[in-house]
């Protein structure tokens, strides 16, 4: 089998991408001599002599001219892309300003800018800021079904609020983007629209149809736009960085009759080289790399015997990441990037340093990557290694891709090798073909099959919000498939899924601007032995109010065939055999522009011969720009047969970010976990002088709850930490 998928794969290569040069209908962008007074005031007269953008209202109801008027325009020079809005408004009082606090989205007003800088209708840099100033940066990938908000780039931007509205101006450098040099002339795609919040109303350019859903996060359908004269730059930024901090740790004593605290000191140094090789291809390297200020993860319950997926918080991984995306199916990943320097149980290992390389060369999409880790404990000194290539196939909406991964332990030689391809076909203007092979090998599996070490997935969909869609998948995946630099969640199954999805768009006369029913359903076949391991399906209603509430309702049916005994929440064991049970879940979320909004979730039904009730709440309150409260409550009631009685298991989290401007912020995140015993805080405290220019204090303590489950007793605090890290960016 893998010699014709590696046939296939090169047959789809020598197709031609056609549609791929510049059209007469690209948009010539204006080109700009006189400097701009750059203080968001939209003033200066080079502004006046530039056409603005044709917007027109998104949402709730698509192709109304704006409620408000808009102006929003594009220039370029030879180092930067300038974009400007007036956004007037005829009730300034209404402008949300809710939040000040940076790479923070919390229903304010927005001006919104998607560059896709490679036009490959696929991928995509956003630019977003508010009418404080606040910014907020993205990475898209898979045009729009993934974005990455943890990206930071380099841009500035200024803004100004008065009694007629809000005004922006935006300045993107070219070095902080990649783009492809054709003739003298870049071509781009270009979306940019304004949110007002108040109203649920979304203007844009160009004009997109109104049954596509999140269409400002797609890049196939921005405006293709064209520069001329852009010369290749090739910057270099140094960023090193030091840190320093008490840590104290409470360990068990070598009799094992109690615990014993160990305080130690840290002092470390590294640093960051990004090196621009070309206009379009960006080298990353790092030496004792360092994540003090990444947000601690978010505490989850599993309620399953299969594993939790936790997202990558740690910036070097984030730029450009979607070109290593490598999907499987689900949360399944041929390349995850938190493998490298996380322990399974989230502990951090030193990593000694790496490089990266991404980029596009010629029509090929290009990611490289080695890292090597320290020793910790029982966990082996490593070398990671990703090589990623992706090109356009058949029109300008596809592509084919492959990819290899390596981890090895440098100690004793062991290793594991995967490697994939992957693709995907816009077959008509909605309707996409999605493929994903991928394979690993490891000493210990050498020689089974390969459909016993590999996975194996086809996806059919029809991106529509207004009338009929559907999605049709089948994947499978072997006993010994096990990608070392990956993540997957099961193994040994062969699963066939449907969904059919009908949505409405009831125009201007109703309270909803659109909503779906979906019938969706799963079959499950363990691939060693033939038989049916799980089933589900139900129906499922969504709909969005015109003030942007969102409801949902959904009944499911579940069968289960148990092969293993498996603990839940270590307070029952589930043993094996069949299980059929029935949940309904009922959802509602306020819109996300009121200053106090609030989401919460009922889930309830049987539940392994036994029966669970969950309410999850998640409130927000801005109480003013400089302090937001986010909450969350997480709460299960559960009772099976296997327990003597119903027990309770609650995941609490509660969020202060405070912002005395945009550059002075704090983030204290406090969460329990009652299945874990432990509280845990997680306080940063940030001063941003500019990009690249930051100070961090960090504070890190988790705490026990039920000292007395375990004897000895367990100790208040496991462990904490305060350190202090200063970064500065050296522009060369």
């Amino acid at each position: 089998m893998r010699p014709v998928f590696i046939l296939v794969f090169i047959i789809l290569l020598q197709v031609p991408i056609q549609g791929q040069h510049v059209t007469p209908e690209a948009l010539v962008i204006t080109r700009i001599s006189e400097p701009i007074v750059f203080d968001g005031q939209i003033d200066d007269p080079v502004w006046n002599s530039i056409e603005p953008l044709p917007v027109v209202s998104y949402e709730p109801t698509a192709g109304l001219p704006p409620s408000e008027d808009t102006e929003i325009r594009i220039a370029y020079d030879d180092n930067y892309i300038y974009a400007s809005i007036r956004a007037f408004d005829s009730d300034p009082s209404g402008i949300r300003i809710n939040s000040l606090y940076r790479g923070r989205l919390s229903g304010d007003d927005l001006f919104h800018i998607l560059l896709d800088t490679y036009n490959d209708n696929e991928s995509a840099i956003v630019f977003t800021v508010t009418p404080a100033g606040v910014k907020w940066d993205a990475n898209i990938s898979s045009d729009g079904e993934q974005v990455n908000s943890d990206f930071e780039t380099y841009w500035d931007v200024e803004t100004h609020v008065d009694d007629r509205g809000w005004f922006a101006e935006v300045r993107i450098p070219f070095s902080s983007i990649g783009f492809q040099e054709e003739g003298g002339s870049v071509e781009m795609g270009l979306l940019v629209q304004r949110m007002i919040s108040r109203k649920n109303e979304r203007v844009i350019f160009p004009e997109v149809p109104g049954n596509i859903s999140r269409a400002y996060f797609r890049s196939s359908l921005a405006q293709k736009i064209k520069f001329e004269g852009i010369e290749s730059s090739r910057p270099m930024h140094i960023t090193p960085y030091l840190t320093g901090g008490l840590g104290q740790e409470n360990l068990l004593n070598e009799a094992h009759s109690g615990y014993s605290s160990n305080n130690s000191q840290e002092l470390d140094i590294g640093f960051d080289v990004k090196y621009g090789i070309s206009n379009n291809l960006n080298l990353d390297l790092t030496f004792n790399t360092d994540f003090a200020q990444a947000e601690a993860d978010d505490q989850q319950v599993n309620l399953s015997r299969f594993n939790l997926f936790f997202p990558e918080k740690r910036q070097f991984f984030q730029e450009r990441s979607g070109v290593f995306d490598f999907n499987t199916g689900g949360s399944g990943r041929l390349f995850h990037s938190r493998r490298i320097g996380l322990t399974s149980e989230g502990e951090q290992v030193r990593i000694l340093g790496g490089g990266r390389l991404t980029g596009r060369m010629g029509s090929w999409d290009i990611g490289l990557l080695n890292m090597q880790t320290d020793r910790l404990g029982e966990n082996p000194a490593e070398n990671f290694s990703v090589a990623r290539l992706r090109r356009g196939i058949v029109n300008p909406y596809s592509y084919a891709g492959a990819m290899a991964t390596s981890r090895i332990d440098v100690e004793d030689g062991t290793y594991n090798v995967g490697y994939g391809f992957d693709g995907s076909i816009r077959l008509a203007d909605d309707d996409y073909l999605t493929w994903v092979w991928a394979q690993s090998f490891e000493e210990e599996t050498r020689n089974l099959s390969a459909l016993a070490t590999s996975r194996l997935r086809l996806h059919y969909e029809r991106r529509l919000r207004e009338g009929l869609a559907w999605q049709t998948t089948v994947s499978r995946s072997g006993e010994a498939y096990n990608p070392g630099v990956g993540f997957i969640s099961r193994l040994d199954y062969l699963r066939a899924g449907h969904s059919f999805i009908y949505g409405w768009m009831p125009g201007e006369g109703s309270a909803i601007s659109w909503h779906s029913l979906r019938m969706s359903g799963a079959l499950w076949w363990r691939t060693t032995t033939g038989e049916i391991e799980a089933i589900d399906y139900g129906p499922r209603w969504s709909a969005t109010t015109r003030r942007g509430d969102q409801l949902n309702a959904s009944v499911t049916w579940y069968y289960e065939d148990n092969p293993i005994d498996f603990s839940l929440l270590g307070r029952t064991t589930i043993p094996v055999g069949e299980y059929e049970y029935i949940r309904g879940v009922v959802g509602y979320e306020m819109a996300s522009g009121r200053q106090f909004r609030t989401q919460i979730e009922l889930d309830f039904g049987t539940f392994y011969d036994g029966w669970r009730y969950t309410m999850d709440v998640s409130p927000t309150w801005n109480i003013s720009k400089h302090l937001e409260v986010a909450g969350s409550w997480f709460y299960n009631i559960i009772n099976v047969p296997f327990e003597e009685d119903w027990f309770s298991v609650h995941v609490g989290q509660l969020r202060v970010r405070t912002a005395l401007n945009t550059n002075l912020s704090t983030n204290a995140f406090v969460q329990m976990n009652s299945a874990a015993n432990i509280v845990s805080a997680n306080i940063r405290f940030r001063y941003n002088f500019e990009d690249g220019h930051d100070f961090w204090i960090v504070l890190d303590e988790g705490m026990n709850t039920n000292r007395h489950r375990m004897d000895p007793v367990l100790p208040r605090t496991d462990a904490r930490t305060i350190l202090l890290k200063y970064s500065y960016t050296f522009h060369l």
